[in-house]
């Protein structure tokens, strides 16, 4: 008894065998190029949304900065002169009570056009510092400046309004308010 390989049975041919092997290993290349071509294709996809996302995402942040700005005491009071509106001296108020009436709290009165100029954000002046000065009447009395004489001779001063600071805006960006 020798020890050789084994023999095949005369009719069986390795041919069909070989070829079935080779088709499968075809076929199973031929997938796996289908997929890695399907998934740098969803890639592609994936990087455009992502880029029209963030191109949004920035259009939103300008439009709510945009929102903010326009929503500003000096804009709003800017559109308000504009418009030929001006602040109430005197403002009331309608508080509706926990019985249901209704109570008037202060008094109104009526508006009157504005003492102090309103300067526009973008204008490149600034304001200069006054001293106040005193005047010397006829008489030769000393009265200060903003003081009003009546004609009986008496001084009552004017007063001017103060105006009130601006806040800044909050701007919300990605992570909280800033």
């Amino acid at each position: 008894m020798s020890s050789a390989a084994p023999k095949h049975a005369p009719g069986a041919p390795r041919t069909p065998f070989a070829l079935l092997v080779l088709a499968l290993i075809g076929g199973s290349m031929c997938a796996l190029l289908a997929l890695n071509t399907a998934s740098a294709a969803n890639e592609v996809r994936r990087h455009d949304l992502a880029v029209k996302d963030a191109a949004v995402a920035d259009a939103a942040v300008q439009l709510n900065n945009d929102v903010n700005a326009s929503a500003a005491p000096q804009n709003l009071a800017a559109a308000a002169a504009a418009l030929g509106m001006v602040p109430a001296d005197k403002p009331a108020f309608l508080v509706l009570g926990a019985d249901g009436k209704v109570h008037l709290m202060g008094s109104p009165g009526a508006a009157t056009a504005p003492a102090v100029r309103l300067v526009s954000p973008k204008s490149s002046t600034t304001p200069s510092k006054t001293t106040p000065t005193s005047s010397t009447s006829a008489s030769g009395s000393s009265t200060p400046s903003g003081a009003k004489t009546s004609p009986t001779g008496k001084t009552t001063p004017t007063s001017t309004p103060t105006p009130t600071p601006t806040p800044t805006p909050n701007t919300t960006l990605p992570g909280g308010p800033r």
